[in-house]
């Protein structure tokens, strides 16, 4: 058989879909027309549990194994934009709100106060399938959740993240790359002129404008591929969320990291990405501050703080992603 022709390393695309809420064992089939994931840096791979067979011989020699438990993995990084209408019934939803949902998030919308809302859940978390094409092979992972890593608001950068989509997979398929509808908009780039950082001292203080640099939330999933006699998924069995955040000095009389973080006081953080149309993105956080690292910011000198996020007593507000409209 002659070999076929060489392919480009850079033809590569993303599809995925949700599966329908209250049914989610029931498989889906993500259309390149209407499911297509604006992925950078895509990358991929495979991953299985080994189960060897230490026989004993009298010779050294490798073990021979089987295969156990499957799983294939897409990974990349995505950018973060507010929907056409926030809270509204119809086009409230971000593009982005596929990728975070099985990353352990819902969404809540407010139709009056015009804006949709991402929260951390732990429970009757979404499900993903996903077909990723690269080079003319075809990876389709199948009931997936995600993990986000460097979800990062900067200044100089645009809102963005990565993600890993893990599931479980059949065969490594032949699959030409198709004609994928991305989706088109190009966020605004996180400037001095359209951000604005707060930070609280918890409870009751009041927010403080602070000159940030960036605002960076590691969600932290542990996902873990599960299977029973006639059942496999993979589940967040765990979240340990952290942030990390760049400003520089504040006076210390309005604002003492040390202090704060020697008496466990938590704070709250938002950074605020505003765009043409009143609309706009926020990053927010609810956590202590574990590390100061005293750092060179464009020659200036500035901090590092980072730690947990840390729910209250209800839970889910540990951190959120935040899209709205201010327009009246």
């Amino acid at each position: 058989m002659a070999q076929p022709q060489l392919e480009a390393f850079k033809k590569r695309g993303l599809a995925l879909a949700l599966r329908a809420s209250g049914t989610p064992g029931v498989p889906v089939v993500p259309s390149a027309a209407t499911n297509g994931i604006l992925l950078f840096n895509g990358t991929s791979g495979t991953e299985f549990d080994k189960i060897e067979r230490p026989v004993d011989r009298p010779f050294f020699t490798g073990e021979p194994f089987a295969v156990g438990a499957k799983r294939a993995f897409i990974e990349g990084e995505f950018e973060l934009y507010p929907p056409a209408t926030p809270g509204a019934a119809a086009t409230s939803d971000a593009d982005c709100g596929v990728l975070l949902l099985p990353a352990g998030m819902t969404v809540v919308k407010d139709e009056v106060e015009k804006t949709t809302r991402y929260n951390p859940v732990s429970a009757a978390i979404a499900v993903s399938d996903a077909k990723w094409w690269h080079a003319g092979t075809l990876k389709a992972v199948d009931a997936a959740r995600h993990n986000i890593t460097s979800l990062v608001l900067a200044v100089g950068d645009r809102f963005k993240g990565n993600v890993r989509v893990q599931g479980s997979y059949e065969t490594i398929g032949e699959d030409a790359l198709p004609s994928i509808t991305l989706p088109t908009t190009v966020p605004v780039v996180a400037r001095a002129s359209n951000t604005e950082t707060t930070v609280t001292v918890l409870p009751g203080g009041t927010p403080l404008v602070v000159w940030a640099k960036s605002l960076g939330v590691d969600f932290g999933n542990t996902i873990a591929n599960k299977e029973y006699t006639s059942h496999q998924e993979s589940g967040i069995t765990n979240r340990t969320p952290t942030w990390t955040l760049r400003l520089a000095k504040t006076a210390l009389a309005d604002f003492n990291p040390w202090t704060v973080r020697d008496a466990g006081t938590l704070i709250t953080v938002a950074l605020r990405l505003s765009q043409a149309g009143n609309l706009y993105s926020e990053l927010g956080i609810r956590g202590q501050i574990e590390t100061i690292n005293e750092v060179e910011i464009d020659g200036d000198y500035g901090w590092e703080l980072s730690g947990p996020c840390v729910a209250s007593d209800t839970g889910g507000d540990e951190f959120y992603i935040e899209f709205g409209d201010t327009s009246v």
